[in-house]
Parts: C-alpha cells; structure tokens; sequence
C-alpha cells in the first residue's frame, strides 16, 4: 500500500523513480502496488491485515493476507503519526483500532507469530502499556511515546533541508539487511540462519542517534530467526549496494540536464519544523508564506475550541498549558472521546487527516478527553458542548477566510 505520488510527481527530476539512498538505485521499478492513492486508509489496512477479501473486492488488486495459524507475519509502516495516532494521507489509524485487530487475529489463530516495524513520530504511543506481552506479538517503534522520528539523507539551499530521501530508523534496518550480501558474501547464508529478532533490534536501537528504537510486546518473538519474517535468500541481502561516505554525491542524468546534489547523512529533519525558503536571502517562498498563514489559523482555531470548552467544563482544575503538554500514558477509554471529538473537526472545520501540522496539535484533545473522564461530566454532554463549540468557531472562520474545509498540505 502507497499513496504513490512522488515517482511522477512533476517536481521529481527522476520521472518514474525513486531513490531511498545517494548512491542507491532506482527503489521503485518492479515493485507491485496493490492499493494506492485514496484506496490507501486506515479501514483498507485493517481489512487486508485481517485477510478480509470480500471487504476488498473491485479495490486495486484485492489483495489480503490469507493467513493462518501456522504463518509468521511481518508489518512494516511508514508514515506520520502522533500521540495514539497512524496518519494516513486520508483518515487516522487510532492505537485502540490497531490493538482491537491484532487481538482480534490472535484470538482467530490467523498467526503463529507477528512482528511490525513502525516508523513514524511519537510510535511508542501506539503499543506502550497497550500491546499484550503474551500474544506473540512483537513491535518495534522508531521513536518512543513521546518523541520524534528523524528524515536523513536531506538536501536544500543553503543547508536548508528541503528533500529528505528516507528516515533514520528505516535506512539503517534497511541498509543493515542489504549490506550483509555486501560485507560477508561468502558466508551471508549462515549469518542469517543464526540472526534473531533480538540481534537486529539491537543493531537498530545502538545505530539510530536521534531517537529511541523501542521494543513492545511479546519478547519470545524476538528469539526467533529474523528470517522467519524477511527474506532469507542471498538476492535479498545482495540487490543493493550501499557505499559509506558522510557526504555523497548524487548524480543523475535526467534529459540534457545533469543533476548534481549534496547529500548529507548527518542531516536530519523532523516534519515539524521544516519550512522552504528562497536562495541566498533566505526569503520564504510563496507556498512557505502560505504554510504559515494557515499555521497560525490551525493553531488559533485549536486554541479557541479549547478555551471555550473549558469554560463550560465545571471545575476544571489546572492550567490550560498543561494540556498542551503530550500525555504520559494512553489508556484505551480515552479513545473513543478522542476519536469523537477530531471527528467532529474534521467534519466541521478543517481535514486534520489531510493537513500534518495538525498532528502537532491534536494530543491536547486527549487529555481533554482524559479529564472529561476522569471527572464526574457525562460523556454525552460533554460531546454536546464540543460540538456546538466547534461549529460555532469554524462556522465564524469560514466567514473571514477562505473555506477552510479546502484547506490541505498544511505541514
């Protein structure tokens, strides 16, 4: 599953292909898509994850994991995310939805053992004190609950990162597994054969320097043989090759234009701050001026929602900064208030799926939801007076600016 809209995206010098690596190949020839473009949701994943073939029928190429329980599955996602949150390019994936499938699988014996290698901000949320240690599942998460995932191999203006090839913790499993056909050609068979789960999480979590590589789940899972969930033939570890340099040079002739860029491995962005600039006076670009105009608009409607609610929330002790701040712990009955009330967003003022920003944002709305909990207000009172709340804030900044349900690619 991919959205599919980088290899011929008109701003891609390379027509047709994509590169994770400076001196890498072309990644994308060959590679089949079963589902892209809006086909790519959260429902979608959950479906083919739990081998839900008629669920998928006349959508791409219908495609499920028809497991059993004799089968080993991995999981390998890429994207962006937040506190209890997957994004996908068009709705959320929420922590207690994932967890609800997977023990839903368990318990129909659809596996004899999984493994999933997330990569996205904040991952840890999504299995920390969730995920069951005795189910033979076992997660590792790029960055912890409550922390970034780094892009690499960046380039830009004047050092200013502007294209990212990859991210940290995906490059270095990546390259790590593509490297051992490389390094001990001789002898890759055997080393994988005697590889564990365990060894290749280590390599990971001691390799990755800007954030926690964390384990969750099942720990037995990862006695087992990496081979037992990727590939083991010696094609797999010897398909590309990967050269060592700080600074590599990317060259490729497009056309009769030859490109010619500087990649930096110790470059590292996080989506949260990136911003495009213009040349040498560091002017910000049209779309860039754009970006932060709609910002300041998110953040004022996030703020507003906020303290309106609040206002009609008796007894609510403490400041309103401290909900700003990302929560320590995610229990599942907090999902559904959260859930409900982005819902509620998202129909009535902006799409917080379509728009990354937002996920900077959206974990205030949680320990919102967390204290309307943990206090004596009835639940449906408390969505009553959100989404009246909501409306009236949206319906008002429809009227100064543009429609803001259009709004989109805000990052």
């Amino acid at each position: 599953m991919m959205t599919d809209d980088v290899a011929f995206d008109p701003k891609n010098p390379y027509r047709g292909e994509l590169f994770n690596h400076p001196n890498g190949s072309d990644v994308y020839q060959g590679v089949q898509v079963d589902y892209k473009g809006e086909e790519v949701n959260s429902e979608h994943f959950l479906n083919v994850l739990n081998g839900n073939k008629a669920a998928m029928i006349n959508l791409g190429s219908g495609r499920v994991i028809e497991s059993n329980h004799r089968d080993n599955i991995f999981v390998y996602f890429v994207g962006h995310g937040t506190s209890g949150i997957l994004a996908f390019p068009e709705n959320y994936l929420y922590a207690d939805e994932l967890n609800n499938a997977l023990q839903s699988m368990y318990s129909d014996h659809k596996f004899n053992s999984m493994l999933l290698y997330i990569e996205s901000c904040r991952a840890g949320s999504l299995f920390d004190g969730i995920l069951s240690e005795s189910n033979n599942i076992f997660a590792v998460t790029a960055a912890g609950p409550r922390e970034s995932s780094w892009s690499i191999y960046c380039i830009g203006e004047d050092e200013t990162p502007d294209v990212c090839l990859g991210d940290e913790f995906s490059c270095t499993w990546i390259e790590d597994q593509a490297n051992l056909g490389i390094l001990y050609p001789s002898h890759v068979n055997e080393l994988v054969e005697k590889r564990t789960v365990l060894n290749h999480f280590n390599y990971i979590r001691t390799s990755v320097k800007l954030s926690n590589v964390m384990p969750y789940g099942d720990f037995n899972v990862g006695q087992n043989k990496l081979s037992a969930y990727i590939g083991k033939s010696q094609e797999v570890f010897s398909k590309y090759s990967y050269k060592n340099s700080d600074i590599p040079s990317f060259n490729k002739h497009n056309g009769t234009n030859m490109f010619s860029y500087k990649f930096s491995k110790n470059t590292y962005e996080p989506y949260q701050t990136k911003e495009q600039h213009n040349g040498k006076n560091n002017t910000m670009k049209p779309s860039s001026i754009y970006n932060s105009i709609m910002r300041k608009i998110m953040d004022r409607t996030f703020n507003t929602i906020l303290r309106n609610v609040i206002k009609q929330l008796p007894g609510f002790i403490g400041h309103i900064d401290e909900l700003k701040e990302l929560p320590s712990n995610l229990p599942l009955n907090v999902f559904p208030c959260y859930r409900q009330t982005l819902d509620h967003i998202t129909t009535s003022c902006f799409s917080l799926p379509k728009n990354k920003y937002s996920l900077n944002e959206v974990h205030i709305f949680f320990n919102l939801c967390t204290r309307v909990i943990d206090s004596e207000w009835k639940s449906e009172e408390f969505y009553n007076v959100f989404k009246q709340v909501v409306h009236n804030v949206c319906s008002k900044n429809s009227s100064m600016f543009s429609n803001l349900l259009k709004m989109t690619d805000i990052y």
